[in-house]
């Protein structure tokens, strides 16, 4: 399986919400695992404050995205 299906099919519908959890979890799994090994590179806190920073972006905008996924399936 190509890194592009991958994409094409994480970035796709989200067709509940359960996948929108579950989605939002692994990312975060995903920024947990980045902020350890930043911790153990000893890395400054502002590039830990990205991190968290970008974690919020991604899963507001999916959030966002699968709100207004919903409303359209309604009309």
């Amino acid at each position: 399986m190509s890194l592009w299906y991958f994409l094409g099919d994480w970035l796709a519908g989200v067709p509940t919400y359960g996948a929108l959890f579950r989605r939002m979890m692994i990312n975060t799994v995903w920024a947990i695992g980045l902020l350890f090994v930043m911790m153990f590179l000893g890395l400054p806190g502002e590039d830990a404050a990205i991190v968290i920073f970008s974690l919020v972006v991604v899963n507001g905008v999916m959030s966002f995205v699968f709100l207004r996924q919903r409303l359209q399936m309604r009309d």
